[in-house]
């Protein structure tokens, strides 16, 4: 799923309570209804959006009960500075034990999870820093941009393209402004020699 339409779905406040408490365990509808205080409709429309999403999934046990569990592993993450905003997901494969392997010393578990912790922590100091450094970078070419643009509308199309290579339909929705003025303003550019197409392919 688009990581835009994903930050839409998880900006609903029940929504998120839902996966929350999925997390702990899997929950029976009713069950999901009750601990959440909402209104039964409204639990089915949320469970029915994360289901279609790939967030949640539905399985039955014995009888005709209906189970919810989590479905994926990922990661949401948001980037927002004056030059860029950006939605990224990343997903792992969800993770089996063998039927041999038994989790029986807790304190164990809980120095692996310390360990892996401490790993994470330092690859967020590491991602903060080529953070940092990209923005500089966004910030030094938001400014270089202006020299090559003669409008507003330019502007944005060279800002949406230093993302990368991307084709005028994509660069109409990710702006929000209708196609065919896109498309002009790609082809000034290409003029000048600011831009290149190759085939529906634009870049700097």
């Amino acid at each position: 799923m688009d990581p835009i339409e994903l930050l839409d779905i998880l900006g609903n406040e029940n929504r998120r309570r839902i996966l929350q408490l999925l997390s702990l365990r899997p929950f029976y509808f009713n069950e999901i209804a009750k601990r959440l205080d909402v209104g039964p409709k409204a639990v089915i429309d949320h469970l029915d959006m994360l289901e279609r999403a790939g967030l949640v999934e539905c399985y039955s046990e014995t009888g005709r009960r209906k189970y919810f569990r989590l479905s994926s592993n990922l990661v949401l993450e948001v980037a927002l500075s004056p030059h860029s905003f950006g939605v990224r997901t990343y997903g792992s494969n969800s993770y089996a034990p063998a039927a041999e392997e038994k989790a029986v010393d807790l304190a164990d578990l809980q120095q692996q999870l310390a360990v892996l912790e401490s790993r994470r922590l330092e690859l967020r100091r590491l991602m903060i820093e080529v953070v940092r450094e990209e923005l500089i970078i966004k910030g030094r070419a938001a400014e270089d941009i202006m020299d090559f643009a003669q409008n507003d509308a330019e502007g944005e199309v060279l800002l949406a393209l230093l993302s990368g290579p991307s084709e005028a339909e994509v660069l109409s929705t990710r702006l929000r402004v209708p196609t065919p003025m896109v498309e002009d303003c790609l082809q000034r550019l290409e003029r000048r020699g600011v831009v290149k197409n190759s085939g529906s392919v634009w870049s700097l």
